[in-house]
């Protein structure tokens, strides 16, 4: 009988899952909404794994018996009893035996994808931020991601908001002239800037319509608007200092390292990683900055591989990577167990 594991990414904007069978092929993925339970609550987030591992099911053709493993990223688990409370849904769901499923949050899976497995930082930049880092002993360290009150440098919502500010200051005459005064007046469909006092505080702002604006201080600085450009270099020095925290709390800040990037910030390409990489070569010359390598649900799947001590080989990495690469279903490559498997 053939086996399989479960991966679940799960966030504020969706769920998505994925089934590998031991070899490491690819064999269903599925993709639901929110199961950030912070921002959902626990009902909602239990019925959008449920609904992403449906349909994962429904592709793989495979009925509703029990994965051999589970392994769970989400945004929102920072504590033992976050944890505490997906593992209920999961067991709930009867997704995998008890004690064959792990739950963390999802930076982890977010590292274990972007670097295929291997120790190292991975970076997140969307609508927050947050860097994550796990040495070859198995130590880890977060630095950032501390939400929008606190620190979310260098990620959509900073953008934003920095956006924002960069026009009122210009609208004021207390800076320079740049583009974004009448970009950001119209993303926000301000008749007037007068009428930003009450978009701001009476009607309020949500999180993600302030990260929208993060697109419009990319496209500034494609542009070369000098505003717009100090902006993207302030946060990508407040990002390599996230990125160089982890790496001394790890020792790994002055041997090689790799660093993987994800979140659609750094999809924007070169305006944003050459400056990021530039101030990471600054502070950590040794570490080798690169685009992250599968995606977090795909890390979530290896980590699911892990605890039955099963690693992945080249081979079968490179076959994952061409499915999410390429959106079709990867060559059927073994793995090999671990020595100490």
């Amino acid at each position: 009988m053939v086996r399989y594991v479960l991966g679940i990414d799960g966030g504020g904007t969706g769920t998505r899952a994925a089934i590998l069978d031991l070899s490491g092929h690819l064999c269903g993925q599925g993709e639901s909404g929110s199961s950030n339970y912070d921002d959902v609550g626990v009902a909602a987030a239990r019925a959008a794994i449920l609904e992403a591992v449906t349909r994962a099911r429904r592709e793989a053709g495979l009925g509703p018996a029990p994965f051999v493993t589970a392994f769970l990223g989400l945004g929102g688990i920072a504590s033992q009893a976050d944890r505490d409370v997906i593992l209920g849904i999961a067991s709930d769901l009867a997704l995998a035996p008890a004690g064959r499923i792990g739950v963390d949050h999802d930076i982890r899976i977010a590292l274990a994808g972007g670097l295929s497995g291997r120790p190292g930082i991975v970076l997140i930049a969307g609508t927050g931020s947050s860097c994550y880092g796990r040495n070859s002993a198995g130590e880890s360290w977060r630095s950032g991601g501390w939400g929008p009150l606190v620190a979310d440098e260098g990620s959509g919502y900073w953008l934003g908001i920095e956006s924002i500010k960069a026009a009122v200051r210009a609208y004021d005459g207390r800076a320079e002239p740049t583009v974004l005064l009448p970009r950001v007046q119209a993303a926000l469909a301000l008749p007037h800037m007068d009428d930003l006092l009450r978009h701001l505080y009476v009607r309020g702002m949500p999180r993600m319509e302030i990260a929208a604006l993060g697109p419009v201080v990319i496209q500034a600085a494609q542009e070369d608007d000098a505003t717009a450009t100090a902006i993207l270099g302030r946060g990508c020095q407040e990002l390599a200092d996230c990125v160089l925290a982890v790496a001394r709390w790890l020792g790994m800040a002055d041997t090689s390292s790799e660093l993987a990037l994800t979140g659609g910030v750094f999809r924007a390409g070169e305006v944003v990683i050459g400056p990021l990489r530039q101030a990471v070569a600054d502070r950590l010359p040794k570490c080798r900055v690169g685009l992250a390598e599968c995606a977090p649900v795909m890390g979530a799947a290896l980590l699911a591989l892990e605890l039955l001590g099963i690693l992945p080989s080249a081979g079968a990495l490179e076959a994952l990577r061409q499915t999410i690469a390429t959106g079709s279903p990867a060559p059927h490559v073994r793995l090999h167990p671990s020595p100490t498997g």
